[in-house]
């Protein structure tokens, strides 16, 4: 008897098997796994008397997964969930939880979903794969593909955290630059042909993402909390964590799930918010930076499964703007030693805006789900670090480092920036016009994303023209005009 099979969310078709394709055959629309029931009902009774494994593979009959001796595995899943006491004090509440992803093997809950989406490509003898990411999910292909020993090729658009491009340098993946997230999406289906494509709406990936919510409910002694919360960018994890509450409970795992799902967006982008709150649907654009980038998504693709799981569930979203999710990153850190990146933290802004606004009671049992590590956005970790009294400190080991490591690409363009404010394209030109430099203009664009996070050029608008993509004007900072100084005119 077949374990599992596939059933398109949009024409309802169902399939035995799926090889190369992420979405329907028929009808271009997302696949997800469904599984016979009689099937795993004897394995729920294993899974509540005897431990299959560890981490998300303790759930292997759960998963759509041909052949466990060729599973490819860094450990992910197993994080902790803690009850957190003065959390829950500053919110005036009695049991507040954080699931902390940050502890999975590159830093971020993606490893869930990567882990089972290369076993799929290793169960199909692919050689290599590609992927278009905005940050945390490139980081896990990479790792992935590394420990698998495939060849990987990611696409990334301009603006991206970079602690998640250094990893995805480190693990060896070949990074190319796109316009956008949709435009980096459109280069790596053009490689589909050749390599093995995968994505964060792929239903193997979507399949181990749902393992979060089995673990918080094995945690919990078999039940669910009384709220969840999850950041909300393509809506895949919010989806697929109600997705696996209702495959427990439809196996007896769980006696009920009554849980509200609760997605958190930033504020400006933030379209399944805005279909949930029936003010229609917010404008499809695409984020002017970075803060928070991983859920200002401008067309999520899970976007009508979030809406159905929130919905489902009695749940709701919420909205928060940058200074609330930075002023989450501070106060989680500080009280509960847990530093996030500022998508993850976002669960903690949420709950404190529902909170104020008595959206959530004072006795409902609260997870948040912390979906990726601080260390993964330099940028905003740095701005955090400079509000502290040994910030002139950090700045000098910052000024002493920087210098000697800047490379004579990176000073040729913090002397571009100084003579006036420019865009990506006249800095290019610039370098070849009157520095004699041959570069690649995505290779310039990744040294300005690379000396933002120095802290050394800062984004001052964008200008449109003639209905091409938008215009990033940059300048020099105070700090990168004494840096520019210690080089002297040879740069």
């Amino acid at each position: 008897m077949q374990r599992f099979f596939f059933k398109c969310t949009d024409c309802k078709s169902y399939f035995r098997s799926v090889n190369k394709t992420i979405s329907c055959p028929r009808c271009g629309g997302h696949l997800l796994t469904s599984y016979n029931h009689e099937v795993l009902h004897s394995s729920a009774k294993r899974l509540m008397s005897k431990p299959i494994g560890r981490g998300i593979w303790r759930y292997l009959d759960f998963l759509p997964v041909y052949d466990a001796s060729r599973i490819v595995s860094l450990g992910e899943g197993d994080t902790f969930l803690h009850r957190c006491s003065r959390l829950a004090e500053a919110f005036n509440m009695k049991e507040i939880y954080i699931k902390d992803e940050t502890t999975n093997a590159t830093g971020s809950f993606m490893d869930r979903g990567t882990s089972v989406a290369v076993t799929h490509s290793v169960e199909v003898n692919a050689h290599s794969v590609c992927g278009a990411a905005t940050g945390n999910f490139g980081a896990s292909l990479a790792a992935y593909a590394a420990k698998a020993g495939l060849d990987c090729t990611i696409f990334i658009p301009r603006y991206i955290d970079l602690g998640k491009l250094y990893q995805m340098i480190a693990y060896g993946a070949e990074v190319e630059l796109a316009e956008n997230y949709e435009d980096a999406a459109k280069k790596a289906y053009g490689l589909s042909d050749h390599t093995h494509l995968t994505s964060t709406f792929d239903p193997f990936f979507l399949e181990g993402e749902k393992t979060t919510g089995y673990e918080i409910c094995e945690q919990l002694g078999w039940k669910t909390p009384d709220r969840i919360v999850v950041p909300m960018g393509d809506g895949s994890h919010i989806s697929m964590i109600w997705k696996g509450l209702k495959e427990f409970a439809s196996v007896g795992l769980l006696s009920s799930i009554n849980v509200k799902m609760t997605g958190v967006q930033l504020e400006g982008y933030a379209p399944i918010a805005t279909v949930l709150s029936a003010k229609g649907n917010a404008p499809l654009t695409e984020p002017e930076r970075a803060f928070a980038g991983d859920i200002a998504i401008a067309k999520p693709a899970l976007a009508s499964s979030a809406v159905q799981a929130v919905k489902e569930s009695c749940g709701e979203a919420v909205t928060v703007s940058d200074k609330e999710i930075f002023e989450a990153m501070e106060l989680l850190a500080k009280t509960e030693g847990i530093f996030a990146e500022p998508a993850a933290a976002s669960t903690v802004a949420g709950v404190k805006k529902l909170r104020d606004s008595g959206r959530i009671s004072r006795d409902e049992s609260t997870v948040c789900v912390i979906t990726g590590s601080g260390l993964k956005d330099p940028v905003t970790a740095r701005k955090m670090v400079r509000k502290n009294r040994l910030g002139n400190m950090v700045r000098r080991v910052e000024d002493r480092s920087t210098t000697p490591l800047l490379g004579s690409t990176k000073a040729k363009i913090l002397s571009t920036c100084s003579e006036q404010e420019s865009y990506g394209y006249n800095i290019w030109k610039t370098l070849e016009e009157h520095f004699s430099l041959s570069v690649k203009i995505p290779t310039v664009y990744q040294h300005l994303a690379e000396l933002e996070a120095m802290g050394l050029v800062e984004r001052i608008g964008a200008q449109q023209v003639m209905g091409k993509p938008a215009r990033y004007y940059y300048r020099l900072t105070q700090r990168g005009e004494k840096v520019l100084e210690t080089l002297g005119p040879s740069s």
